[in-house]
């Protein structure tokens, strides 16, 4: 009853958002009730997903204007909690601001200022501040992760950009017991790193989950293996700590009444200590309930079941976060088919599980991510062993011993070396082994919901053998490559947002062109100010965009000139995606910005073309012209390779290129009328000349320039000539990814 329970509930949170697969689901518990003959149970389960229906809802964000989301200067007393971080110059965390969480950031401006910090964190203090409010804008690019829902989420309608803050004023806040152990849990990571033991970074990750201290690479490393969850606190860390636990207490003879008490006393500490994450809260209240009532008759899959509905109890916004999805469905999924293989053998029983939960999650991630490591399968049946054995519990003692005396004695060093040893040993094997992931564009989500069922299906083949299921697991691989390969892919140009910069695609065929990539100038910055973690900003708009249609590659990436807000993005791109071809221009003013591209492209088997070599290719059914390839110039804007797109619609994208440019090429470029005009250096006066404009005669003119950018884009001479002639105009500041496929959309008017 209870796991009905939760799913009518689930049904009701889900039903605003895809509200097909909720009807489907909750026809299927009503089979199950009319199977079992407990009609009068219908009444009760629909009365529990009308309740989550109405209980989950929440107001949507209100509209506001996107090219302006400051809401003011005000000095206030900044409340900071636990959660900070200093990376290089950057200070970030939430702070409260007259009792309203918000994400704040500040940038240290010396050296001796970010020593104080780094050694007394302002923890639970409060200090006098003058901060910049403006509201968190939503993904301008309409991916599916939401930056301003995902604050809403955590009760958070604000960012803070710090502009000064008096630390003289600083004073301690009265904590209650909850936040004494956050207090304590920052503080205990802090002084493990102060210690700088070997890999100390990894201990703390794997023991109170903070990844503060691990760096981008680090951390990408260890999801393109699939491995990452083990080193992010999971409900499987907590449920093998409350193992080790009990076994322990039980060692020391300590009666069973007691054992128990003691795990209700120390799991929600443990859950407190390791930072609250839902998988943990999952697990912590699971393992709790299941105590607690198992003398009742409850089993596993009721416990499971109330505490998935106590957590939505408290917060129903928690089904929208992946730790949350992945944990229950994975234990949800393990508990319904452990009678099929509970009497295996060890060896066999572990690679079963794991195969199974490596399953189960492949829904979760494709809903998610549109991808799925295939390596993962691989990885786990050695790395969960390693780390259940091996790893957490030495991380485990190094933590108690820390905390019960102070201090770590220095042959722990050769135990960590040993340890992380073999692990690094693994991972460089693993890091050989090259299995294409699986990758799939935006479904509905009734696709997810009959892979769910395709899955389950496939686990119930091991009651039969593990051959048949062996069987049935490859040839749902080989679905989903062939899904993957042959999806159908849209045909048109899109411009992504990506502030203060450009970055466009051509599609066409299943084969696409990127121009630019979008990037800030980053200033040469001294030892102290360099960061760990390294700017994403392309995985929040082009890859993301990529990700989301579907693409495993790009098959041409064209670089305009070397500005950082056109190619600064580029590297980035080439570690997250392969590129076929690599056009630019090898002796533009600047060029030298490129040698790391070059040197990245080199490695990664991405042939380079000189645009100086090309006047034109295809791409799909596109054909792509360039001009300004050839000659010597003074500036790098001169430099500029304009490109004219003829796909369906004729489009010219003018990059950077200033009017003498246009008026040099105006007899090239005014051969043929212009559907879209990428307008010329993101709006600026300096460009898109009236000449140009009376000969090309564009029904759209479209603009990709910053937010409250310093530069002033666009002029507003730029805007007053394309509205004299007409000219429909897009802006991304405003109307954020603009889309000319069948019909032209937008991300805010989709």
């Amino acid at each position: 009853m209870w796991f009905n329970l939760a799913v009518a509930a689930f049904c009701g949170t889900l039903f605003r958002f895809a509200p097909l697969s909720a009807c489907i689901l909750f026809l299927l518990i009503i089979i199950h009730c009319y199977q079992k003959q407990r009609l009068i149970y219908i009444l009760g389960f629909t009365a529990m997903g009308l309740f989550f229906y109405f209980y989950s809802y929440s107001e949507p964000v209100a509209d506001f204007d996107w090219t302006d989301t400051k809401r003011g200067t005000l000095t206030s007393s900044l409340v900071f909690t636990d959660e900070q971080n200093i990376d290089g110059d950057y200070f970030s965390g939430v702070a409260l601001i007259q009792n309203q969480p918000v994400r704040f950031s500040y940038y240290i401006k010396t050296e001796n200022e970010q020593k104080k910090l780094v050694s007394s964190m302002p923890y639970f203090r409060t200090c006098s501040a003058s901060v910049e409010l403006r509201q968190p804008l939503p993904n301008t690019n309409g991916l599916k992760f939401d930056y301003a829902e995902y604050l809403k989420r955590q009760n958070i309608h604000y960012q803070a950009t710090v502009k000064n803050i008096d630390w003289s004023s600083c004073r301690k806040v009265e904590l209650n017991i909850i936040d004494q152990l956050k207090l304590y849990r920052v503080q205990l990571a802090d002084q493990m790193m102060i210690s700088d033991r070997f890999n100390m970074r990894y201990v703390v990750a794997l023991t109170l989950g903070d990844t503060r201290y691990l760096s981008t690479d680090e951390l990408d490393k260890l999801k393109v293996l699939g491995i990452y969850h083990l080193y992010a606190i999971s409900g499987s860390h907590v449920a093998l700590i409350s193992v080790q636990l009990f076994f322990l207490l039980k060692r020391f003879y300590i009666p069973l009444y007691w054992c128990t008490a003691a795990m209700f006393l120390i799991i929600p500490i443990y859950t407190i200590l390791t930072g609250l994450s839902p998988s943990v809260i999952r697990s912590s209240l699971f393992i709790l309930i299941y105590m607690a009532l198992k003398r009742y008759g409850i089993n596993l899959l009721d416990a499971l079941s109330l505490s998935f509905l106590l957590f939505l109890l408290v917060e129903p916004t928690a089904i929208f976060d992946i730790g949350f999805q992945l944990s229950y469905f994975i234990s949800f999924i393990l508990i319904f088919t452990s009678n099929l293989y509970q009497d295996r053998r060890p060896i066999s029983l572990l690679v079963i599980t794991c195969l199974v939960s490596q399953l189960a999650s492949i829904p979760i991630l494709l809903i998610n991510f549109n991808s799925f490591q295939v390596i993962g399968l691989l990885t786990n049946l050695l790395f969960i062993p390693f780390f259940t054995v091996v790893m957490f519990p030495l991380c485990t003692i190094i933590l108690l011993w820390v905390i019960l005396l102070h201090s770590l004695p220095g042959w722990f060093d050769y135990l960590l070396k040993a340890a992380f040893f073999l692990n690094d040993l693994m991972i460089d094997i693993y890091s050989l082994v090259h299995l294409p992931d699986i990758h799939m564009a935006n479904k509905g989500a009734e696709l997810y919901l009959i892979l769910t069922l395709i899955i389950f299906y496939i686990l119930l083949r091991l009651k039969f053998s593990v051959i048949q299921f062996v069987s049935y697991t490859m040839a749902l691989f080989l679905l989903l490559y062939c899904l993957s390969v042959i999806q159908s892919h849209e045909e048109g140009v899109t411009f992504i947002d990506v502030g203060q910069g450009d970055s466009s695609i051509v599609e066409s065929g299943g084969q696409i062109l990127v121009t630019d990539t979008g990037g800030q100038m980053e200033l040469p910055k001294e030892e102290w100010q360099k960061r760990r973690k390294e700017n994403d900003a392309v995985a929040f708009h082009l890859h993301g965009v990529l990700k989301e249609k579907g693409y495993q590659k790009i098959d041409y990436l064209l670089i305009t000139h070397p500005d950082a807000d056109h190619f600064g993005e580029a590297v980035h791109l080439l570690r997250l995606i392969h590129v076929d071809y690599l056009i630019l221009n090898k002796e533009a003013p600047g060029h030298d910005k490129y040698d790391e591209l070059l040197a990245l492209a080199k490695a990664g088997d991405t042939e380079i073309i000189d645009s100086k070599q090309i006047d034109k290719i295809r791409v799909g059914h596109a054909v792509v012209e360039f001009f300004n390839t050839r000659g010597s110039f003074s500036e790098e804007n001169d430099s500029s390779i304009i490109s004219r797109i003829t796909l369906g619609r004729r489009y010219l994208l003018m990059a950077d290129a200033p009017t003498d440019i246009e008026t040099s090429l105006i007899a090239q470029l005014c051969s043929a009328e212009i559907d879209v005009l990428k307008v010329g250096h993101h709006g600026s006066k300096t460009s898109t000349s009236d000449e140009l404009l009376d000969c090309v005669q564009p029904k759209y003119a479209v603009i990709s320039a910053g937010r409250n950018n310093r530069f002033g884009h666009p002029h507003e001479e730029v805007v007053n000539k394309l509205t004299a002639r007409k000219i429909h105009i897009l802006n991304t500041q405003s109307d954020g990814k603009i889309e000319f496929l069948n019909t032209v959309r937008t991300a805010k008017r989709p």
